[in-house]
């Protein structure tokens, strides 16, 4: 089972969707990184999952309003707010990366970004897939970017069904679907399985709750511990470890 770390691994020392969030996931056995995908004023693809910087930064901006060189003043933590373009030259060859792109007013100008990121990668390029909440973002990557993989991300409050024949429709790869909706309709692990489509599950943080998705043959998790899931994995679990379900 795939694990992938979830805008990186965020810890004090390495802030969501930094670099070094991104190189400690790896460093420490994930698979692969999901980072948040924004786009600025001038049209660059930078990793944020806020639309704005109050949050991870204490600043009252949004990144639509500022260039990338503005940007590029700003710190989170210490750490600046990478570009994609950044990100896939640090995960090359090691493994997965899932761009989850925001929702956008101008989602071919985010396809077109990427596309710029990835032309500019001068190492092996990790195996990229475009992922997202928002359907018009992912009809945009299907018809600019049929050959990438997609995946729709699910909240948890919308009919399973309508999104699984979206995603069909669409050709999508994958769903990523939150862990309580796994756990209260395992079902939909085996409906997507039937349709070709691969289920990895977010935010999956404890052990008991990997092993029993790893049960229920789901096929990724998204975590902020992935160092810590890909051990428990590999540890036979306690006896009477008990059954619990994720917050």
């Amino acid at each position: 089972m795939e694990i992938l770390g979830h805008r990186g691994r965020p810890a004090p020392g390495t802030p969501e969707n930094t670099l070094a969030s991104v190189t400690a996931a790896l460093d420490e056995g994930a698979d692969g990184v999901e980072v948040d995908v924004r786009l600025t004023a001038d049209g660059v693809a930078v990793c944020c999952h806020d639309a704005g910087l109050d949050r991870v930064a204490g600043v009252a901006r949004g990144i639509r309003s500022l260039t990338l060189a503005e940007l590029s003043a700003i710190r989170v933590t210490g750490h600046a707010v990478p570009t994609v373009a950044e990100v896939m030259e640090a995960v090359g060859g090691r493994g997965r990366l899932v761009l989850d792109l925001k929702p956008e007013q101008r989602p071919r100008a985010l396809l077109a970004a990427v596309a710029e990121a990835v032309a500019s990668t001068r190492t092996l390029l990790p195996r990229l897939v475009l992922s997202s909440f928002d359907g018009s973002v992912l009809s945009a990557c299907a018809a600019m970017a049929p050959y990438l993989e997609r995946a729709v991300i699910l909240s948890g409050a919308e009919p399973f069904s309508r999104i699984l024949a979206q995603a069909v429709a669409r050709g999508d790869t994958a769903l990523h679907v939150p862990a309580r909706t796994v756990f209260s309709a395992p079902e939909l692990v085996l409906a997507a399985h039937r349709h070709g489509l691969a289920v990895r599950v977010w935010t999956v943080n404890r052990p008991v709750d990997a092993r029993l998705l790893r049960l229920l043959d789901v096929d990724g998790l998204i975590s902020d511990v992935p160092g810590e899931l890909r051990e428990a994995l590999h540890r036979r679990p306690s006896p009477g470890l008990p059954m619990a379900v994720a917050e």
